[in-house]
């Protein structure tokens, strides 16, 4: 008869030969694992951009939002939210165009200025005076956005075509970048690639010139002050940028939570049902894969996204600016990985919890909200069961 010790070598052995011995679990703002020690490098090279304070005399401004990426993405922990809220402002003039008032400040709308500035009497930058509207936006968290950006467009493109065709008039369509390119980063999916996020929030967020932008943002049109910028242009290197989209690009995905407890695994699984009937998950896709690529950490993975990447008309409740092709009504399919670890939801941050989020869904989503409020108790606790997992 076999002795416990002998039982207990033989089951460790199993995993050992088998190579399925159990995988580590992330924690939040962990590297993707399989990064190579290169990888690794530009990851750590990145973060310490990421947490860089500029100045005034490292290119702060004039104009500017935050002075570091950190100060808006830094909870619960260095890649996550902030408590900033921007604002941004556009001209849509029915029926299909839309004007992101370049020429008079827009899209972003700078909310600070620094010392120089301020002495020549300009405390922030005004909403444009030709906008139609106005918006408030909260920072997303970029856990997993290296996967995101790995999706191929195929991927996203196919389920625009089919969208509509199944589920009580869900209509998703795909959004562009100014050059065509096909939009998947922001409340709007509006920019095609995690580098052009990365690298434009140095310029649109802290004021910051780069060789990709190297001239000063205007004070809504107007150039800037010259004795107000001490710093020469360019004010940040192409390798800081490429560094700190490395450090973003490798930030694993949020780990999911794992239940212990009986009923809760359970309550969840009725959940994950509910989430599928309410037609949630339409456009909340749960999964999607990556392409082939030439990082082995994001080269055909699995991504726990909750999204469609394609925008969807919510209603005119919630309703603000227009952003290339899309309208203002519709926004991005919010990426609902990591939804356990925020405190704010929505676009603008408006509902303070996930019920009131779910419910101030309309437009496209107006079934889904109606499903929601209909359902019982017991049920709508097992739905947020299923999300706090997420």
């Amino acid at each position: 008869m076999k002795t416990k010790r002998s039982v207990a070598l033989l089951f460790l052995l199993s995993f050992v030969f088998c190579g399925c011995e159990p995988k580590k679990q992330t924690k939040l703002g962990d590297p993707l694992p399989g990064l190579t020690p290169e990888q690794m490098a530009q990851f750590q090279a990145g973060k310490e951009v990421f947490q860089r304070v500029f100045t005034p005399e490292t290119g702060l401004g004039p104009l500017f939002n935050a002075d570091s990426c950190v100060e808006c993405h830094e909870n619960p922990t260095i890649g996550g939210v902030g408590d900033e809220i921007e604002i941004h402002a556009t001209r849509f003039i029915p029926p299909n165009t839309c004007d992101p008032l370049f020429q008079e400040g827009g899209n972003v709308i700078q909310q600070n200025a620094t010392p120089l500035l301020q002495a020549k009497g300009v405390q922030k930058e005004q909403i444009p005076p030709d906008a139609t509207a106005q918006a408030q936006r909260t920072t997303p968290p970029l856990f997993g956005l290296g996967l995101v950006d790995a999706i191929p467009d195929a991927t996203i493109l196919a389920r625009a075509k089919t969208s509509g065709l199944k589920h009580n008039g869900l209509r998703g369509h795909a959004n562009r970048a100014i050059d065509g390119r096909l939009g998947r980063f922001g409340r709007k999916a509006a920019t095609a690639t995690l580098f052009d996020f990365n690298a434009g929030a140095f310029p649109g967020e802290m004021g910051v010139t780069t060789p990709l932008a190297p001239v000063e943002n205007t004070i809504n049109g107007t150039p800037i002050p010259p004795d107000t910028d001490p710093a020469p242009d360019p004010e940040i290197s192409l390798t800081d940028i490429s560094n700190v989209n490395a450090f973003v690009q490798f930030l694993a995905p949020p780990p999911r939570l794992i239940l212990t407890n009986v009923n809760d695994k359970v309550l969840a699984k009725r959940g994950k049902h509910h989430f599928a009937e309410l037609k949630c998950a339409v456009c909340h896709v749960p999964e999607m894969q990556t392409g082939a690529n030439p990082i082995k950490a994001l080269h055909y993975k699995t991504v726990s996204l909750y999204s469609d990447l394609l925008v969807h008309d919510l209603g005119a409740n919630l309703a603000d600016i227009c952003l290339n092709d899309a309208h203002p009504s519709e926004f991005r399919t919010g990426l609902l990985m990591g939804l356990r670890f925020r405190d704010q939801f929505l676009h603008d941050g408006r509902a303070k919890t996930v019920p009131e989020a779910i419910e101030l869904h309309g437009g496209e989503a107006q079934f889904s909200a109606d499903k929601f409020k209909a359902l019982n108790d017991h049920d709508k606790k097992a739905l947020l069961k299923f999300l706090e997992t997420l």
